[in-house]
């Protein structure tokens, strides 16, 4: 046996020396819950970003009835509280309002709103601004919120209308403006169900009065102090800012508490400690699979796809997109299931890879039959042209899966950064029409073992 003062110095060494590298792996399991958190919130936030806008965008585009009201009219308001009263069918919707040259002359519904007729839009206060901006640009404008006249707070949008004179003139007839309940306005976007997720929300904008921060609309646990992830909302003319963040800190989680406790009796233990390392490499490993890679080819998924698309912007510099689509798919899963589907989808991805390997690429699979493929270097349609027609080549014999043989094909369409579109969407939407113009000019190009399609 070892001498007793031999012992427990060595035991106390040990002891503190798991201890650090217990409370170091304590310290990355806490990390990484929130780094999956934060995945989360990414999806989350982007959204809840899209309800925010389409909720206010088709709340506010309602005066477009009124306006082609007048228009047809010629000036003239005729039928107003009809077509208003089918305006008016959200609880959001205070109002609807006429203000020929600025100066309001019919509210709907009028009961309670008596207080504005009358109101000149364009004399000093609140909404003022918003309405002389609409007058100057002739777009919509959105305002707010601010107080209203008859009490409480509200979001309003200001259409201005112009009349043709007969001399290919157009003059200023006044303003159709819809104002909405703040923050009723946004119910539609759901925005408590984030507490269920056990996050907060804070949205603000620059004020355009005083130049600071005016906070819009926020849970009542909103905390600052905590991480937040957010994202511009671009709403017309205004331009708002959407925050989320966890409602709890790190150490109010019972989860965090839990890794600290395991830590410590692990470390007691140096094979479990060692171990607990090796299974926290397995875990990233899948997580990252998970979150950027396709589970049946092991290409990048659309959120993989979609940061390196990031990335390649940044760089500013030109490359090609080309979107793929198998030709007949639907006919191969309803006919032989999805088993040997799935097995079509796997031998095209790893023969489309064969051509690749001598090219900067990235391939990857954004949809049940849909790839992109991005060249990295700036690539001639001619070059785009030849490299598909040797694929379309060596898909001319017949494919062996799952013991029938298939006749693959493809269509194609290409879009180039940044002469075909500076953002993500336009680029991918333009070559996804290229590729369905691609798909209605190709021969076809499939067929089953017994079976033309």
């Amino acid at each position: 046996m070892f001498p007793f003062s031999s012992f427990s110095k060595r035991s106390v060494f040990i002891l503190c020396i798991l201890l650090i590298l217990s409370g170091i792996a304590s310290f990355f399991l806490v990390q990484r819950k929130f780094q999956i958190e934060h995945g989360k919130m990414e999806m989350i936030i982007l959204n809840q970003s899209n309800k925010i806008t389409n909720v206010l965008s088709k709340l506010l585009y309602k005066t477009q009835a009124l306006a082609s009201l007048i228009i047809q009219n010629n000036g003239e308001i005729v039928n107003f509280e009809k077509t208003a009263l089918a305006m008016v069918d959200d609880p959001a919707i205070l109002n609807v309002l006429l203000a020929p040259n600025g100066i309001v002359s019919d509210v709907y519904p009028k009961a309670g709103n008596e207080a504005v007729l009358g109101l000149n839009f364009f004399s000093k206060g609140a909404g003022n601004k918003e309405a002389i901006q609409a007058k100057k640009t002739g777009d919509m404008v959105l305002g707010g919120p601010f107080p209203l006249v008859q009490g409480g707070e509200a979001l309003v949008g200001r259409l201005p209308i112009y009349l043709n004179d007969g001399h290919g003139n157009k003059t200023f007839w006044g303003l159709v403006s819809v104002t909405l309940k703040f923050p009723q306005a946004l119910d539609g976007a759901e925005l408590n169900s984030l507490g269920e997720r056990g996050l907060a929300y804070e949205i603000w904008r620059m004020s355009p009065d005083t130049g600071g921060k005016q906070v819009i609309a926020s849970s009542p646990f909103y905390n600052s102090d905590t991480p937040y992830l957010e994202k511009s909302l671009h709403i017309l003319n205004a331009h708002w800012i959407f925050r989320i963040s966890p409602i709890k800190f790190w150490y109010q989680y019972i989860e965090s508490w839990l890794y600290i406790i395991i830590g410590i009796i692990g470390s007691l233990l140096i094979t479990a400690l060692i171990q607990h390392a090796q299974d926290l490499g397995h875990i990233r490993s899948q997580l990252e699979d998970i979150v950027y890679k396709d589970s049946l080819t092991g290409l990048l998924n659309r959120r993989g796809l979609f940061e390196t698309l990031t990335a390649l912007m940044q760089k500013d510099e030109p490359f090609s997109l080309c979107y793929l689509d198998l030709n007949k798919f639907k006919f191969i899963n309803d006919t032989y299931g999805h088993s040997t589907g799935d097995n079509v989808l796997l031998f095209f991805s790893q023969e489309i890879q064969r051509y690749l390997r001598a090219v900067p690429n990235t391939f990857a699979r954004i949809g049940g039959d849909e790839f992109v493929i991005l060249f990295h270097n700036e690539t001639t349609e001619e070059e785009l042209a030849k490299f598909f027609e040797k694929i379309h080549h060596s898909l001319q014999s017949a494919t062996i899966v799952n013991n029938n043989d298939f006749l693959i094909s493809f269509s194609t369409g290409t879009a180039c950064y940044p002469r075909d579109g500076k953002d993500i969407d336009t680029l991918i939407n333009h070559a996804d029409k290229n590729m369905y113009k691609d798909k209605q000019n190709s021969p076809k190009r499939f067929r089953g073992s017994t079976r033309e399609s």
